[in-house]
C-alpha cells in the first residue's frame, strides 16, 4: 500500500517532527509541511532549513484541511492540544504523537477525535540529547523502532497509514499494549535517564574540594553513562508525572537491588560482587548480541 500526504501539520516542529518531515520530503511522500512552534526563532529555523512551509502560533489553525497531524510536545501538553484541535479537524485525519507515556493519553487522544478522525498513539525510540528543528536530520529514524499502540476502536486504514509513515522513515514497527508500553519504558527508558540525572546531582552536592576533583578527573565512562542527564528537563518531569506509577516500581526495583550491592561491598563479600557483576556482564552481552539496534548497526 503507498500513500501519499497532501497536508501534514507538525505541532511542536523540533527534532523528532522536523527530522520525520525531512525523511517524508526526501522521499516525496509529502506535499505541504505546516508547523506549529511557540517561539518565533523555531519557525524561522524551521522555515529556513525547508523543514515546513509555513509557519503558525495556532495548533488549530494549523491542522485546518491536514490529513496527517503530529504532536511532538512534552507529554503533559498531548491531551489539552488534542482538545484544542479536535473541532477543526477535517473528516478523515489521523492524528498521531511521539510521546514516550501512552496509556492515559491514548485513552483520552482517542475519545477526543470528531466522527471519522482517527488517532493513533506512537513512539518512535530514536532521539538525541540536543534538541530544536536545527538538531533535525532526515536520517534520524533509519534502524528505528518505532511503537504503535492501537486499541480496540483504532481504524485499520489509520494505523496501516501511521505504519507506513514510520517504515519510510525507516523505522521498525513494533505494536504493543499503552499500559503495556508504560511499564516496558519506565525499564528500559525512563529509568536509565533518572539515573543519569541522579549519578550527575550526587557528584554534584560533594564537597567543593572532592567535586572539583571528581568533575576534573572524569573520564569516558562518566561521560557515556551521564550523556543522558543533558535531555530537556521539562520533558522528562512530565514524563515522571504521566507515567507515575510504572516509573515508581522500577525505581523501588532498582532500590532494592542497590541495597544489595551497597550491602554486599560493606561486607567484602567478593564471591558475590562477582556474581552480581558476571550476571550484568553475561545480560548486556546477550542483549547486544540479539539487538543490532543497540550495537548500532
Amino acid at each position: 500500500m503507498s500513500f501519499f500526504i497532501r497536508r501534514m501539520a507538525i505541532i511542536g516542529v523540533g527534532l523528532m517532527g522536523g527530522s520525520l518531515a525531512q525523511a517524508l520530503r526526501q522521499k516525496d511522500l509529502v506535499g505541504e509541511v505546516v508547523g506549529v512552534a511557540r517561539r518565533r526563532s523555531s519557525v524561522e529555523k524551521a522555515l529556513e532549513m525547508g523543514v515546513i512551509d509555513k509557519g503558525y502560533f495556532s495548533a488549530k489553525e494549523a491542522v485546518v484541511d491536514a490529513t496527517l497531524i503530529l504532536i511532538s510536545t512534552p507529554v503533559s501538553t498531548i491531551v489539552p492540544i488534542v482538545e484544542d484541535i479536535a473541532p477543526h479537524l477535517v473528516k478523515g485525519a489521523v492524528v498521531t504523537d511521539v510521546g514516550s507515556v501512552k496509556g492515559d493519553i491514548v485513552r483520552q487522544c482517542e475519545a477526543l477525535m470528531p466522527e471519522g478522525c482517527h488517532f493513533v498513539g506512537g513512539h518512535p525510540i530514536a532521539g538525541r540529547e540536543h534538541v530544536g528543528v536545527a538538531s533535525s536530520f532526515p536520517s534520524l529514524y533509519e534502524g528505528s523502532r518505532t511503537i504503535l499502540t492501537p486499541t480496540d476502536k483504532t481504524a485499520d486504514q489509520a494505523l496501516e497509514l501511521i505504519r507506513l509513515v514510520w517504515e519510510s522513515a525507516g523505522s521498525q514497527i513494533e505494536v504493543m499494549n499503552a499500559d503495556y508500553h508504560d511499564r516496558v519504558l519506565a525499564a528500559t527508558s525512563h529509568l536509565p535517564h533518572l539515573m543519569a540525572y541522579n549519578i550527575v546531582n550526587t557528584l554534584s552536592d560533594l564537597e567543593e574540594d572532592i567535586r572539583s576533583e571528581v568533575f576534573r578527573y572524569a573520564a569516558s565512562g562518566f561521560r557515556d553513562f551521564t550523556r543522558i542527564a543533558s535531555s530537556d528537563p521539562t520533558m522528562w518531569r512530565d514524563i515522571c508525572m504521566e507515567n507515575r506509577e510504572a516509573i515508581v516500581e522500577m525505581l523501588n526495583r532498582f532500590k532494592v537491588d542497590l541495597e544489595k550491592l551497597t550491602e554486599k561491598v560493606s561486607e567484602g563479600d567478593m564471591d558475590a560482587l562477582y556474581g552480581i557483576f558476571a550476571r550484568s556482564k553475561n545480560t548486556r552481552d546477550r542483549i547486544l548480541k540479539e539487538n543490532k539496534v543497540l550495537r548500532g548497526e
